[in-house]
């Protein structure tokens, strides 16, 4: 009889387990990319265009459609943050840093290079 439950309790415990595996409970999710087209909700249509490379991500281009060139000049992957400057022409280099990303939304602390105004931008994802 006590063999009977042993064997019982190892067949229940494989079962739950396959179902679980199955199921994919437990299972973490992916973490969410840098890599994408980001735009920057308080300008005029900014957009950050970020690429993986190696182990790390890349700004490749900031643009603005009413400026229409690419304004970054410097781009930086350091200990998981990204960091970038942009110099819109006429106006303040700007130098973001990334907080945090969802599937969503780009959270980058930013200010002028040389000192002065900053805050926090959150950039949101386009197709």
């Amino acid at each position: 009889m006590y063999r009977n439950k042993k064997l019982l309790y190892i067949f229940f415990a494989v079962l739950m387990a396959s179902v679980i595996l199955a199921c994919g409970i437990g299972t973490p999710k992916a973490p969410a990319s840098m890599a994408g087209r980001w735009l920057d909700p308080d300008t005029t249509g900014t957009i950050t265009t970020i690429e993986a490379r190696g182990d790390g991500f890349v700004v490749v281009s900031v643009l603005n459609p009413d400026r229409g060139i690419n304004e970054l000049t410097e781009t930086s992957w350091d200990n998981g943050v990204l960091s970038w400057t942009y110099c819109p022409q006429d106006m303040h280099c700007i130098v973001s840093k990334t907080v945090s990303v969802t599937d969503k939304l780009l959270t980058a602390d930013w200010s002028w290079a040389d000192g002065g105004n900053g805050g926090t931008t959150k950039f949101e994802r386009q197709p």
